[in-house]
C-alpha cells in the first residue's frame, strides 16, 4: 500500500506539473500563485482514490490520471480560498505561507479560479468523449451550492450550541466528503464502469469521506468550530468511524482482489485512530 501511494503521488505530482503554466510565464504573478497552492502537496489521497477507483475497473491507473489532476486542483483550490481572512483566516498551509500570504488575498481569489478552470479542462481529456461529460458534470455538482461551496457557507454560518449530529454530517457530506465521493467515481468513470460496480463507488466515497472528516475532528487538538465532537463523545465519534468505514468494505466487496486499494486505504484510515 505504501508503495502505491508513493508512486501515485509522484505520478500526480508529475501531471500537476505538467498541466500548470510556468512560473515564468505571463502573468507570472499568478502562475507562481497558482502553483504555490499545489506544490509542494499534501499526501493527495483524494487523486489515490481516483486511481485505486481504476485499479478496480481492471484498468491502467494512468486512464484516470486526468481526474486524479482535477480532483487534486480543485482540492488546492479550495484550501488556497479556505484560508481567506474573510473566511477561515488561516496564515500557514503546509508547512508555507498560505497562498494570500505568500502574495495577496486578490491574487489568491484569482489563483484559486485558474486552478478550478483548469480542473475542468482534466475533465475533457479522457479518452472516452461520453465518461468526460459524465465527470464534468458531476464535477459541477460537486464543487456547487449542494457541494463544497455550499458545505463552507454552512460552515462559516455554524452554531456550536444550535447544532446536531445530523446538521453536523450534513455539512460533512458536502464540505468534505463530496470530493471524496467525485474522487472515487470519477476514477470509476475513467475506467469504464458501469451498472452496479460503478453505483456502489459512490456510497464508498460517501462513507470513507465521512469517517476521514470524523477521524480528522479526533486528530484535532483544538474542537474545530464544526467538530462532530461538539455532539458526540470521543467514544461515540470512534464508534461511529467504525460503522461508516464497515460500510465503505461492504460496498467494495464484489470488486474482490482488484479492490485492493481501495481497501487498503479503508485500513489506513483505521490505522489512524486515536
Amino acid at each position: 500500500m505504501d508503495g502505491f501511494l508513493a508512486a501515485s503521488r509522484k505520478r500526480v505530482d508529475s501531471s500537476l506539473d505538467a498541466v500548470l503554466p510556468a512560473a515564468t510565464q505571463h502573468p507570472a504573478d499568478l502562475h507562481r500563485a497558482m502553483r504555490h497552492a499545489v506544490f509542494p502537496g499534501g499526501k493527495r489521497l483524494r487523486p489515490a482514490l481516483t486511481l485505486g477507483a481504476a485499479v478496480a475497473a481492471g484498468v491502467d491507473p494512468e486512464e484516470a490520471m486526468p481526474v486524479a489532476s482535477a480532483v487534486e486542483l480543485v482540492h488546492a483550490c479550495s484550501l488556497a480560498l479556505d484560508d481567506l481572512p474573510s473566511q477561515d483566516d488561516n496564515a500557514v498551509r503546509r508547512g508555507q505561507p498560505a497562498v494570500h500570504v505568500a502574495f495577496d488575498p486578490a491574487t489568491a481569489v484569482l489563483a484559486a479560479s485558474a486552478l478550478l478552470a483548469e480542473a475542468f479542462a482534466q475533465c475533457t481529456r479522457l479518452s472516452d468523449p461520453s465518461a468526460s461529460v459524465a465527470v464534468g458534470a458531476c464535477l459541477t455538482r460537486t464543487i456547487g451550492p449542494q457541494g463544497v461551496i455550499g458545505g463552507q457557507i454552512d460552515d462559516l454560518a455554524f452554531t456550536p450550541a444550535e447544532t446536531s449530529l445530523e446538521h453536523i454530517e450534513f455539512i460533512h457530506l458536502r464540505k468534505t466528503a463530496a470530493l471524496f465521493r467525485f474522487s472515487v467515481w470519477g476514477g470509476g468513470v475513467a475506467g469504464g464502469l458501469v451498472g452496479e460496480q460503478l453505483g456502489r463507488l459512490d456510497p464508498f466515497g460517501r462513507a470513507y469521506g465521512l469517517a476521514f472528516q470524523v477521524v480528522d475532528d479526533m486528530l484535532d487538538e483544538d474542537l474545530g468550530e464544526c467538530s462532530i465532537l461538539h455532539v458526540l463523545s470521543r467514544k461515540q465519534a470512534r464508534g461511529r468511524i467504525h460503522q461508516l468505514l464497515d460500510e465503505a468494505v461492504r460496498q467494495i466487496e464484489p470488486f474482490g482482489p482488484d479492490g485492493w486499494v481501495l481497501a487498503g486505504l479503508v485500513r489506513r484510515l483505521y490505522g489512524l485512530l486515536p
